[in-house]
């Protein structure tokens, strides 16, 4: 994993990165020896080690997925259907060489079993890869109007992708979940009147005394 860099054109030899578990433990006897084509990214290692280490991974600050089911011969049914990655090409020549500035100098890729999606930001076209008919990638369909669904499939896989929610690391979704509907508002002051305009404004100010009214949109 060379984090943003290192990746240029996503072809394998540079993002598919072959890994080798071993878990000693029983549970994992039935997949000893096996290969599983389950799509995994980098990003998995950590909560897997921790779930290993019998704790519970907090994805709230986690990305990634344990592996761990995996391992033990399960296969989520809402496991991941394709993988990202992203490279940021902002301080090397050819971004100087393509006239780009940092924040266009960037790609992204989706990829699940049949394609390999590359969009590039700074106006470039799209890439598009048949992995199952051309498992050397040379043959780039983005721009074949044949291929035109498979292109917008992948478009939205990325902004599905760009919308999660992977700015929040405080509280879990349980914890959301379990507090949602039983908060209080204590009421704010919003103002101090003296004896003599609350004489003079009695009716108005009846209607502002008290704790603020509860509303929920």
């Amino acid at each position: 994993d060379h984090w943003l860099g290192e990746k240029d054109l996503f072809h394998d030899p540079s993002v598919r990165v072959p890994m080798i578990v071993y878990d000693p433990s029983p549970e994992a006897d039935a997949t000893r020896g096996t290969v599983n084509d389950a799509l995994v990214e980098s990003i998995d290692l950590l909560p897997t080690f921790v779930d290993m280490a019998g704790g519970t991974p907090r994805y709230e600050w986690l990305e990634g997925r344990s592996l761990m089911p995996l391992i033990r011969g399960e296969t989520p049914s809402d496991w991941r259907k394709y993988t990202i990655s992203e490279y940021d090409f902002s301080i090397t020549p050819m971004a100087g060489r393509l006239d780009l500035a940092p924040k266009d100098a960037r790609l992204f890729m989706v990829a699940d079993d049949r394609w390999k999606f590359m969009h590039a930001e700074g106006g470039f076209p799209p890439m598009l890869f048949d992995l199952q008919n051309d498992p050397h990638e040379l043959n780039d369909l983005g721009r074949d109007p044949a291929y035109g669904a498979a292109v917008a499939d992948c478009y939205d896989r990325l902004f599905e992708w760009a919308r999660r929610s992977s700015q929040r690391t405080t509280i879990s979704d349980q914890q959301i979940d379990e507090r949602r509907g039983k908060t209080r508002r204590k009421g704010i002051v919003l103002g101090i009147a003296d004896d003599t305009a609350a004489d003079e404004n009695a009716e108005i100010l009846s209607l502002y005394r008290g704790k603020a009214r509860q509303r929920f949109v």
